[in-house]
């Protein structure tokens, strides 16, 4: 675990720096220099998770892409729920003689460019956001479900396009990343998604949320059929495991909390894209909150399509409360989040235990064999 805190704690170092250094050159706009820091932080944090060896479901992932032949195309289901993109091109990387971990290395590229393209375009305190990046288990996601993460990267490039009413390109990127994993299809809320915080709205959300929850066992054939239209092969049992851990439920809905007791202050005059924020980061916290009567497998990891949206909204209210009030809760939140993260990574699933990786010189030198 001590290489990953020091790959966050490198990392916020280099957010930090996009933030506050200046360049001699005036001709250096602070944009031209927030891309330089993030090119540099997205190489850091890619080539890390592209250099591990082991991690979650690395290994079913590699044994998928061993098995890959010349003959693999005539194979592949077009089916959405058989992911056919990200099988398309796990079959052209291999007959293009990229190894097992380049594979690897790519798909960790893609996704934490997209990741970190999304969170520098609208963050409000950029080490902040990369430190929750981390502590919320947003960027070891990465390690774990590689088709979900990188369809979650392509996704939020949508959510990109479609603040900007550029509705072709926000369709062509969910379609795009539905194809590399179908949950990304939930994405289309997206444009519905902008309205003010803590108004009607938010009330059928959170009522629809506690429905689902308490109805959730008696609907769990309907649930079955739906997912097995989108050509996902889900049983009863499914749905029906350990719930998800109290402890990620309630951290997944400290925004929420938070926003409520601070709404007349946050959204007087919100902007539609801190609106959509924290509605969707609503959204993850009411998909957890499901997933206490459900199984953690299955609702945790569909949660997690929306958890990036925490690690920006979260320090664009604490930078909107101000104050002594502003100070003390981002005081309050960073110890809360330390101990979230320590507790993930060293007691509930000790990461050290898991994680694998080679160093650099090694990637290289097999790289270059």
């Amino acid at each position: 675990m001590t290489d990953l805190v020091v790959l966050m704690l490198t990392s916020m170092a280099m957010a930090w720096c996009a933030d506050h250094v200046v360049w001699k050159r005036e001709s250096v706009k602070k944009g031209h220099r927030m891309a330089v820091f993030s090119v540099v932080i997205t190489v850091l944090m890619a080539g890390f998770a592209g250099l591990r060896t082991r991690c979650n479901d690395t290994g079913a992932y590699k044994h998928g892409y061993e098995l890959i032949t010349e003959g693999s195309l005539e194979n592949i289901d077009i089916n959405i729920g058989s992911n056919p993109l990200f099988n398309a091109i796990n079959y052209w990387l291999k007959t293009n003689g990229v190894s097992t971990q380049n594979f690897l290395m790519f798909w960790a590229v893609v996704t934490v460019a997209c990741y970190i393209l999304f969170i520098h375009l609208y963050s409000s305190d950029y080490p902040l956001t990369i430190f929750l990046l981390f502590t919320t288990g947003c960027y070891t996601f990465v390690f774990a479900g590689i088709k979900q993460a990188a369809a979650i990267g392509i996704a939020a490039l949508g959510t990109i396009f479609a603040l900007k009413k550029k509705w072709l390109l926000f369709a062509l990127c969910i379609v795009t990343a539905s194809l590399i994993h179908p949950y990304a299809l939930m994405y289309f809320a997206v444009p519905f998604m902008c309205f003010c915080p803590w108004k009607k709205n938010t009330y059928i959300l959170l009522a629809a949320a506690l429905c689902c929850g308490f109805l959730l066992r008696p609907f769990i054939g309907t649930i079955v059929n739906i997912t097995t239209m989108i050509g996902e092969e889900y049983t009863v049992s499914s749905f029906t495991g350990d719930g998800v851990n109290i402890f990620r439920v309630l951290v997944c809905n400290v925004p929420l909390v938070l926003s409520w007791l601070y709404r007349k202050r946050l959204f007087a005059n919100s902007t539609k894209e801190e609106n959509l924020m924290i509605n969707m980061t609503m959204l993850n916290g009411a998909i957890m909150f499901i997933g206490l009567f459900g199984t953690a497998n299955y609702f945790g990891r569909l949660a997690n399509y929306f958890l990036i949206f925490q690690s920006l909204s979260l320090p664009w209210m604490l930078k909107k409360i101000g104050g002594k009030d502003g100070k003390l809760l981002t005081a309050l939140m960073v110890l809360g989040y330390i101990a979230y993260f320590y507790y993930a990574n060293a007691i509930n699933q000790p990461f050290d235990q898991d994680f694998a990786r080679l160093s650099v010189r090694e990637y290289l030198s097999l790289s270059g064999g």
